[in-house]
């Protein structure tokens, strides 16, 4: 009879243990850290986040003159990344060290994500209106015969 109780109480504890880590999992992986600072720093990236992501639109644009072809998603994506690394010595009033020790590479390769996305969105919210455009600039910038 005792053994049963000790088994009822072990799976007790085992379910409880297990109904808190479900709780508290969501706000362990949460995209902030919560640290004071983050809120102040990871705006002052985003000009160099922008940057990242037109220098590998313009990449593209060079591959695409030289006749290799469209640099794709994952490889824009890389060189856009590969900013972090080119981060200056201060962002705002902020040492670098102070930086990368609040925003890791993971989590500023999802800043690049984030904006990436917003881009994208009014990209494509307006998508119409480019269009137009582009069509437009073809009329008045296609060759004579």
């Amino acid at each position: 009879m005792q053994d049963w109780i000790w088994l009822l109480v072990g799976i007790a504890l085992s379910s409880g243990l297990f109904a808190l880590l479900v709780t508290l999992y969501p706000k362990l992986k949460s995209e902030k850290q919560g640290y004071p600072l983050e809120t102040l720093i990871e705006p002052l990236l985003l000009p160099l986040i922008y940057e990242g992501i037109c220098a590998a639109y313009r990449l593209s644009e060079q591959a695409v003159d030289e006749g290799l072809g469209r640099i794709r998603g994952m490889d824009k994506k890389a060189i856009a990344d590969g900013i972090y690394a080119m981060l200056p010595d201060r962002i705002g009033d902020y040492e670098i060290t102070l930086v990368k020790s609040i925003v890791t590479k993971e989590r500023f390769e999802q800043l690049v994500q984030d904006a990436f996305d917003r881009f994208d969105r009014f990209y494509i919210e307006h998508r119409e209106h480019f269009d137009e455009q582009f069509e437009e600039w073809k009329k008045t910038s296609a060759p004579t015969p």
